[in-house]
């Protein structure tokens, strides 16, 4: 028979205390969302000062990061602050585009081409006086021409109204032959001939008026509505190559440095009212002090271990990025995975082959017949590469998975076909029949 009684029993949990819910809220801060953050808390506490930030090195390195016979070896002390790279411009993406679609050999004209496009984002002088200027066959400076017609936004580099709208309505499939008819005669729809437009068309009054509305849907001046651009992205860490090595800092050019304001510190000691008040100041501000120290550290932690693994990608650019998991570096860092997943969410990294956020170093491997493991992100880029280099002769999966097998990636036609969706590239056959109209 049991006798009630008291049992003691002795047991550990963690304490969620004000001081920790800062520090993990803090990890999770983008550079513009923590400025203002901070800004909003001097505001209110008079213990508190900010300063201007800058870019300082990071001032703790591991002994283990550094090793004389590891051309991977990183080092903390920067010949000069590195600035961030400038976002990209309108110009500077349709350049991009222009890289990804055009062939080497033809992008010098494609340039051009572009630096002759009016306020509209047509091409107002005639293909063979600019062919004539630049030494080149016209019908090649045409078909590169009918090209760029099909980059973001579509309708740039067109000779004509009618042309621009017909490559818009191409894009959507429905330049179809009452459509073109529509087209050929401009003249009557600014004239309000709808008798003679139906006539012309073949159609009836309420098709037309179909055709009508799809017409006013479209942007008969691409060149007036570029897409602006994107707001900077200010990067939390920056990483450059260092003699073998690289060069690993912390940008806190957008972030305040906080201090105590000493006049207000002496206070504390005193007796007064003013003094005893302070006292929860105090506090708090010390508390978001140490939490910025410890921020700044993790995030320096992270971003070491991070792009020590992907030393290779700093050296070749994307193929050569190698499987990584949040989960690893939790281990080699020894932080909580979770804190990990929250230090790289939003952040960014400025590296030798542009500003990119921290989550694109990790992804999941591909394990070859030899063992040897591969990033998705590699294979993905590759794709994207082999895609954008395939002029006439499209590709299909099954010749894009024999292509990537040859350069040693192992991976197979429905994996292509998912990278390939995934990345929002059409299918062979849709993209060979774009390639006809153009």
């Amino acid at each position: 028979m049991l006798v009630p009684g008291l049992i003691q029993r002795q047991s550990q949990s963690l304490v969620m205390t004000p001081q920790l819910r800062q520090a993990i809220a803090l990890l999770q801060y983008t550079q513009t969302d923590l400025a203002q953050h901070l800004r909003q808390i001097c505001e209110t506490n008079p213990l508190l000062i900010l300063e201007p930030g800058d870019t300082v090195p990071d001032p703790t390195p591991s002994p283990d990061d550094f090793h004389d016979d590891d051309p991977d070896r990183f080092t903390t002390a920067p010949e000069r602050p590195e600035a961030a790279a400038p976002p990209p411009s309108d110009r500077d993406e349709l350049i991009l585009q222009i890289c990804l679609s055009i062939a080497p050999d033809e992008q010098y004209a494609a340039i051009h081409l572009l630096d002759c496009l009016d306020e509209t984002g047509r091409l107002p002088v005639s293909v063979p006086d600019l062919a004539t200027e630049l030494g080149v066959d016209a019908r090649k400076l045409e078909a590169i021409r009918q090209t760029l017609m099909y980059l973001e936004p579509v309708g740039l580099f067109a000779r004509s109204l009618e042309e621009c709208l017909a490559a818009q309505l191409r894009v959507r499939n429905r330049l179809d032959p009452a459509m073109q008819t529509l087209l050929d005669n401009l003249d009557l729809l600014a004239r309000r001939d709808w008798r003679r437009l139906r006539e012309k068309c073949a159609l009836d009054q309420d098709d037309l008026l179909d055709m009508l509305t799809e017409i006013q849907a479209l942007d008969p001046r691409p060149g007036l509505n570029l897409p602006p651009p994107a707001p900077p992205i200010e990067p939390d860490l920056i990483v450059r190559p260092n003699g073998t090595g690289f060069r690993l800092t912390l940008n806190t050019r957008l972030l305040p440095k906080l201090r105590l304001d000493d006049t207000m510190r002496a206070q504390l000691d005193s007796q007064t009212e003013a003094g005893k008040a302070l006292l929860a100041y105090a506090t708090e501000a010390t508390a978001l002090i140490r939490a910025l120290d410890s921020r700044k550290q993790s995030l320096l932690t992270v971003g070491r271990a991070i792009v020590q693994h992907q030393a290779t990608f700093l050296r070749d650019g994307p193929i050569a990025l190698r499987p990584l998991t949040m989960r690893e570096i939790a281990e080699r860092t020894e932080l909580h995975e979770s804190s990990v997943s929250r230090i790289v969410s939003s952040k960014y990294i400025d590296t030798p082959h542009g500003t990119v956020p921290l989550k694109m170093f990790f992804s999941t491997a591909l394990t070859s017949e030899d063992g040897t493991t591969q990033s998705a992100h590699a294979i993905q880029h590759r794709l994207q590469a082999l895609v954008a280099a395939e002029g006439d002769a499209v590709l299909s999966d099954d010749a894009l998975t024999t292509l990537l097998q040859k350069e040693g990636f192992s991976i197979q036609r429905r994996t292509v076909a998912k990278y390939r969706e995934g990345l929002g590239i059409a299918k062979s056959s849709q993209r060979k029949r774009l390639r006809r109209t153009s």
